[in-house]
């Protein structure tokens, strides 16, 4: 959510309760004192809805094992074929509801090598482009805010003219799907299995699908999450385990696509995150 979309009252509001010497102020004290016990209360307000959220969308997957090269899977092997590191940290919980400041999210072989890079032009804008190590334009993804205004992905081939990917999804849904040109539907949503926590233990991760079979997952736990973020950041980034199939183009599906819609599922995280923080904040305007 930007600011651009905040009705004219509540940005009034907003005006006049964290009117501050910015020059002088940290980020953490620029929130009045009227509202610090307001402000308080937003992690546990935050975690309790995630978990809400967790328990009507995740469903238990079977038993997974990330430790070797295959996902032990009812119906489908799970062959790790490649790991990528996305970079980023996200956004915390007890902060002010403004955009990543982060223009730039790395994404790295497991060698540290650069094998892409998101970037974005401006700080309230969530358009992007990504590139890979030599700097050529692979995807462009226009985002827009509000109901029924998916974001618009177009994948970039200097021989040909950009490729639109339709996307899908329910403003209050955290599944996303991704129409391909060659008509394949895949989609990002949040699985809870054996494997994605620390030491194999149980925990959640974005997981991508086509059909039944899987073909990605981010893995964000204390071992793999973006150092310097936590297991309370929203759009933080982790470890992408990517599939043979992927690797060895089985079903077409360009790497790139695998990484500029994870991607997006990071933005969209962060988006929730900030409404969620806006609501606080117009909350404790009201009984100010």
């Amino acid at each position: 959510m930007a600011y651009d979309h905040i009705s004219f009252k509540l940005r009034s509001k907003l005006r006049e309760i964290l009117k501050v010497n910015l020059a002088e102020k940290t980020v953490a004290d620029r929130v009045p004192p009227a509202l610090d016990a307001k402000m308080a209360f937003i992690k546990t307000a935050v975690t309790t809805s995630e978990k809400s959220k967790e328990k009507q969308e995740l469903t238990d997957a079977e038993a997974v094992s990330i430790s070797g090269t295959t996902f032990a899977l009812t119906d489908a092997d799970f062959h790790d074929a490649k790991t990528l590191h996305i970079n980023t940290k996200g956004i915390g919980v007890l902060r002010l509801p403004l955009p990543s400041s982060e223009l730039e999210v790395s994404v790295h072989n497991t060698d540290g090598s650069l094998a892409y890079l998101s970037t974005r032009e401006r700080r309230r804008s969530g358009n992007c482009i990504l590139t890979n190590a030599d700097g050529k334009q692979l995807t462009s993804t226009t985002y827009f805010f509000g109901p029924n205004r998916n974001p618009v992905l177009n994948m970039l081939d200097n021989a040909r003219e950009a490729q639109e990917i339709r996307t899908a999804s329910r403003w209050t849904s955290r599944t996303q799907e991704f129409v391909l040109p060659e008509g394949h539907t895949l989609e990002w949503s949040y699985k809870k299995a054996l494997g994605f926590g620390k030491e194999g233990k149980k925990g959640t991760a974005l997981v991508l699908t086509l059909g039944e079979k899987r073909l990605a997952a981010l893995i964000r736990n204390e071992d793999t999450r973006t150092p310097g973020s936590k297991s309370c950041s929203a759009g933080n980034g982790g470890q992408l385990v990517i599939s043979q199939e992927v690797v060895e183009r089985d079903y077409d599906i360009p790497e790139a696509i695998v990484v500029a819609t994870c991607l997006l599922m990071l933005k969209k995280e962060i988006d929730r995150r900030r409404a969620v923080q806006f609501m606080m904040i117009a909350s404790a305007s009201g009984s100010v």
